[in-house]
């Protein structure tokens, strides 16, 4: 047994924060979204696959009447997306910037929460349909072009962030630009991988994390293999431009002279496993993701 919780904390592994963010229970039923700017964080349901899916947005007081930047936050195994709301500190960027900032809660696999990053198989044990759920939130919350369909992101933690790979490998394109801190691919979704457009990818990685080691294992692919496929993906053939940072931070960019979709790894020297490396803003995984996210948009 304990055997199996450690596989599965390798894979999914987090930890929880608290909340003090006000609350609000609704089920979405032709709910004007917009209607919620400034009132904090905001849960609802919808129902999909047989289940009451519950997900968070945050409207800031600067949304536009349409065509908003979105980005998806994607929880860590065991976490729950309230919480993860206020680890993830995307508040000030997402007033700054007009961005509705969506955190949707995964399931419970053995009573315990995560997402489906793999192909539904006899070799899965998690049939929940978090691929579906993502596309049903989108289309749910896009009520009256809330939101600018060109500049939808996802990004996540440890879990979160193997699905949001998943979600660049299987959505037709959706997504303007994906985002992964201290996650990975597992083996499956890196064979299996099939995007129908080239997509920007970040991937922020410590270099000591030991519940997704750098180099990876036999669930995981090592995050050298991971940059590899996407910047061969996106046809990033250009000479990588390598910048030292301060704290440990080495940067890597991939960029591509056929089209605009780059590649960038933050390797941290002494991270481990952790959503922020640095205290300083300038290095805060919230800004480093922004700064990334805001250059991209869907270009059909």
């Amino acid at each position: 047994m304990f055997r199996l919780l450690l596989i599965l904390f390798i894979v999914f592994g987090c930890s929880k924060s608290s909340s003090n963010d006000i609350i609000s229970d609704e089920s979405s039923n032709s709910i004007d979204y917009r209607s919620y700017e400034g009132n904090g964080l905001s849960n609802f349901y919808i129902d999909h696959d047989g289940l009451s899916r519950e997900f968070f947005i945050y409207i800031p007081q600067s949304i536009g009447s349409k065509n908003n930047p979105v980005i998806f936050n994607f929880h860590g195994y065991s976490q729950q997306a309230d919480n993860f709301f206020n680890l993830s500190s995307l508040v000030d960027i997402s007033e700054g910037n007009g961005i509705i900032l969506v955190y949707p809660q995964g399931a419970l696999l053995e009573g315990v929460s995560h997402w489906n990053a793999a192909n539904i198989s006899t070799l899965n044990k998690s049939n929940v349909d978090d691929l579906g759920f993502f596309n049903a939130m989108l289309e749910e919350i896009n009520q009256d072009d809330l939101i600018d369909l060109k500049r939808v992101y996802a990004t996540g933690y440890s879990n979160g962030g193997f699905f949001s790979y998943f979600l660049a490998c299987n959505t037709d394109n959706v997504l303007a630009a994906i985002g992964d801190v201290a996650g990975s691919m597992l083996v499956d979704t890196y064979n299996t991988c099939n995007p129908s457009n080239p997509i920007p990818v970040i991937n922020i990685h410590g270099a000591y994390d030991w519940i997704v080691p750098y180099n990876g294992n036999e669930r995981f692919k090592a995050i050298d293999d991971v940059i590899n496929y996407w910047k061969t993906f996106n046809k990033n053939f250009e000479d990588p431009i390598v910048e030292s940072l301060e704290e440990g931070f080495e940067k890597t960019t991939y960029n591509s002279d056929e089209n605009s979709s780059s590649t960038v790894h933050y390797k941290i020297s002494f991270g481990s496993h952790t959503w922020d490396y640095s205290t300083n803003d300038n290095l805060k995984t919230s800004t480093l993701l922004w700064d990334f996210f805001r250059n991209y948009r869907k270009i059909n």
